[in-house]
């Protein structure tokens, strides 16, 4: 009985260490599902990064809009700390997940002054070559250094 019951304990602790290493994990980016409605089965990548205007906050809440009211499946990228993984706005030289943008069809970028890496670029690079859409947020026009 005492077999058992340490075996029992030892498979609590396994899965309460699985949950909590888990829960530390830090998300790059955040996809909304979407639902039914005219978008349904396409896909839309928002990308921000600014230091002024929080896009780190407003494009989160315009993906599910978009993903509950109108179907779109919704992916947000964020300027992050290459470091930590944590949002950081104020750092112009990273944005993780923009390979996203090989499935997107239509790109929301609301960046202001980024100066992202080669391999980061290509992605945003190879978009625009491609002609697919893109909408342009307050300071789109000077999104890159």
């Amino acid at each position: 009985m005492e077999i058992k019951l340490r075996y029992l304990r030892l498979l609590i602790l396994f899965m309460l260490s699985s949950i909590a290493l888990q829960a530390q994990q830090i998300k790059e980016w955040v996809t909304y599902d979407g639902s039914e409605g005219p978008g349904k089965g396409k896909n839309i990548v928002f990308v921000s990064g600014d230091e002024e205007y929080r896009s780190e906050e407003a494009l989160p809440m315009l993906a599910q809009i978009m993903a509950k009211r109108y179907g779109f499946t919704c992916t947000v990228l964020f300027a992050t700390d290459p470091k930590t993984g944590e949002i950081d706005a104020m750092n112009p030289n990273n944005i993780n997940g923009l390979a996203h943008l090989d499935k997107a069809d239509l790109m929301v970028i609301f960046t202001r002054f980024r100066e992202l890496p080669d391999s980061q670029m290509k992605y945003i690079d190879k978009y625009i070559k491609a002609g697919k859409p893109i909408v342009g947020i307050r300071v789109a026009t000077h999104a890159f250094s």
